[in-house]
This record gives structure tokens, sequence and C-alpha cells, in this order.
């Protein structure tokens, strides 16, 4: 058994028709590259991949955001009110359109991110940034509240929503 703590590992250089390169030996033990400091800094970016890799987790809008429209010459603040799990090309206006065919710029399953402008969400639910779930779309159209779906990819969440950790 104490034989096999003492054997050093070799690595077989194959050195094609010609044999191995000038100065090296068929094998060549095998010598451990780095160091603590090495295997901390090996350590140091796994950690900062996994937490990036938690904040990728984290839905791009979700009820409450605050967005810009990306194209608008003038952009206006918009709260987003519902995140219906739809993709553009679901999306069907009643001219029979769908969201992706007025939005070409950006693909056909990008997500349907629907929206109002902050001002009119006010004054329709004064208190909108305590409630906790996405307004139905239902009750939006029965209560006739003016809101616009978008494409994911034509927003920009400018603040976060009051659900956010």
């Amino acid at each position: 058994m104490a034989s096999e703590t003492n054997t050093i590992l070799t690595m077989t250089r194959k050195g094609g028709p010609r044999g191995p390169p000038e100065g090296r030996k068929e094998e060549e033990p095998w010598q451990d590259p780095g160091s603590d400091e090495s295997l901390q800094r090996t350590l140091d970016l796994v950690l900062e991949v996994e937490l990036s890799d938690e904040s990728d987790n984290e839905p791009d809008f979700i009820y409450g955001d605050i967005v810009h429209d990306t194209e608008a010459d003038e952009p206006i603040a918009l709260a987003v009110v519902n995140v219906p799990g739809l993709i553009a090309l679901e999306w069907e206006f009643e001219d029979g359109e769908t969201l992706a065919d007025r939005n070409p710029k950006c693909p056909d399953d990008d997500d349907v991110i629907v929206v109002t402008p902050i001002g009119v969400l006010e004054d329709y639910m004064p208190d909108w940034d305590t409630r906790e779930a996405a307004i139905p779309l239902e009750q939006l159209v029965e209560d006739e509240v003016p809101f616009a779906p978008f494409p994911s990819l034509r927003l920009v969440r400018v603040e976060d929503s009051h659900l956010r950790d």
C-alpha cells in the first residue's frame, strides 16, 4: 500500500513519426502546475460564475417594474401590469396581426410584456405598488384601462418592482 502512494504519475507524449521533441523524454513525471493560490483563484471564479447564474434566473420583467420603450422618441414611465406567458407570435390583435408582425426587429418567440402608463395605473389603482399579483388582462379590459403589449426586447427596466428583493 505504501508503494502506491509514492508512485509518480506519468504522461506519455506521442511524438509522431519522428519521436519526441528534442530534449524531451518519452515519459516525464507529472508535476502539480499550481499552488494553493491558483486553487483559491479557481474557487473564486467558480463562486463568481455560480452567483452570476443565480441572477440570470431572475425574470427580466415582473409586475410593478417601471420600464421605457426603447423605440420611443421621448420615453415615458410605463408600469408592467401583466406578463401573460405568451410569445409575440401568439399575441393577436383584432385586425389579425400579431405582435411579432408589428415588431419585425424582435424575434417571433420574444416574451410579451403588458404595460400601462404609470399615471394611468396610479389613477386606476392608487395602491398598485402594494399589490403582490399582476392585474389580470380581463380586469384591465373590463375596467377600460388602457394598456399595450410589448415584446420584451423593446423594453428597458428603469426601476425595479416593489416585489423584487
